[in-house]
């Protein structure tokens, strides 16, 4: 009797699906238990980046001049991304700049040969010191891809800023996307009660038509979403459903659907007087320091201002003023949190934003005040807009806010990524936002 290997069985068998008449499609076992294994249906990933520089301030990465997007470019060109920061020092000098890929986790893979067409860095030679400021900077501003920098593989990349010359001299990492801009999409949210939460939380679904040289590979495609610029909080599905070929469908899993439990604040420090959200200012000895009115636990009218998509905006708030990125002044900025029933939580929350990459990792701790019986912390900021929230693993916050019944309007981000055996990482397809 012949006898069949166990590695050769396995190759040889498929699994075939059909349902509702259609044959949606054929892998091999050895495949599929792949895919079961390297799949929870539903994870959330986050960059894994240096902590910054302690003088490195108001990171922004954008594309072309849209203060407010999330820095996404894409391979055949287009408007490109802008860097700009800050160092607090009295005198610049050129800087270099490293680029990495990474797979849709934020694994680092591919090597710079691999994935750039010309240089593997650049240097950063546009600077300039800030102009009759209480705190004085220095502001770079760089914009790539360019003549020495050139894609030529899509997917996740983390940017790196280091002294001169100095790879491990890193002043601060940032996440930054290329996409192919390739496939159809279609998106889409479902809403759900949950028990004792006033508000629904949200699922949302993304249909895409791969392009079609790779069709007919579901389990290579995930989508990962991301709400209101916060990549630190990355949801990801990677198992379709599989209803109509070739047309992939995905979606959140209930227990990984956004709900409604994080207020984002928005501030505006363009105008530096007492307004609706600043109860005073103290303009010596400089910094010029602000003291904000406090946000309140139980109420949510507190999540004002704008919404940025979890960037910082200066240009953009200051445009009636002469190179704002010069002239704008740093701000020593404090916050007051109030939380329900005036009394502390197990542990203190942490003040995070547009200025921390929205990350509470980089946040700043909040202390309590026994006498006002609130939080305060402060921040040097820079004038402009910021978003901004509050975070703590305590449960005080996240229930009085579920019990908030004041909608607010989200914007989410779709990533859709396809994993292609050739480089053996995730190239990221499309990027599309959607406010449901």
């Amino acid at each position: 009797m012949r006898v069949v290997s166990r590695r050769a069985l396995r190759l040889g068998l498929c699994l075939c699906v059909v349902a509702l008449g259609l044959a949606l499609g054929c892998k091999s076992t050895e495949e599929t238990e792949q895919a079961e294994d390297s799949s929870s249906a539903s994870k959330t990933v986050q960059p894994e980046l240096a902590s910054p520089s302690s003088t490195v301030r108001t990171i922004q990465l954008y594309q072309g001049d849209d203060e407010q997007s999330l820095p996404v470019t894409s391979l055949s060109g287009g408007s490109g991304l802008t860097l700009e920061f800050d160092l607090l020092e009295e005198q610049g000098r050129p800087l270099s700049v490293y680029f990495q890929h990474a797979d849709r986790t934020w694994r680092r893979d591919l090597s710079p040969g691999q994935t750039l067409e010309s240089f593997q860095d650049d240097r950063l030679v546009d600077y300039r010191s800030s102009r009759g400021t209480d705190v004085s900077y220095v502001h770079y501003r760089y914009r790539f891809p360019n003549d020495d920098i050139r894609f030529r593989v899509s997917g996740n990349y983390i940017l790196r800023v280091t002294e001169r010359g100095r790879r491990d001299s890193v002043l601060f990492e940032q996440p930054f996307f290329v996409t192919e801009e390739d496939g159809g999409l279609q998106l889409g949210a479902e809403g759900f009660p949950v028990p004792g939460q006033q508000q629904p939380s949200l699922r949302p679904r993304a249909r895409f038509t791969p392009p079609s040289p790779i069709q007919g590979d579901p389990f290579g495609h995930a989508v990962c979403f991301v709400r209101n610029g916060r990549l630190a909080d990355t949801r990801c599905a990677d198992r379709p459903l599989l209803m109509r070929q070739p047309e992939l469908e995905f979606e959140l899993e209930r227990e990984r659907a956004y709900d409604p439990a994080t207020a984002e604040y928005g501030l505006d420090l363009s105008t530096l007087r007492p307004t609706a959200q600043v109860a005073r200012v103290k303009r010596t000895p400089p910094p010029i320091r602000v003291f904000l009115d406090p946000d309140y636990a139980r109420f949510t009218e507190a999540s004002r201002g704008p919404r940025l998509n979890g960037q910082t905006v200066v240009r953009g708030a200051l445009s009636a003023r002469a190179d704002p990125a010069l002239t704008a002044e740093y701000v020593e900025t404090t916050f007051a949190f109030v939380p329900s029933g005036e009394t502390p939580y197990e542990r203190p929350p942490v003040l995070a934003g547009s200025f921390s990459g929205m990350n509470p990792r980089w946040g700043t701790r909040m202390d309590w005040n026994v006498d006002r019986r609130r939080y305060e912390g402060s921040v040097l900021l820079k004038q402009g807009r910021h978003q901004y929230f509050y975070s703590t693993s305590a449960s005080g916050l996240e229930e009085g806010e579920r019990r908030s019944k004041v909608r607010r309007r989200n914007t989410y981000t779709a990533f859709i990524y396809y994993r292609d055996s050739q480089y053996n990482t995730d190239r990221l397809l499309r990027v599309e936002d959607f406010r449901p």
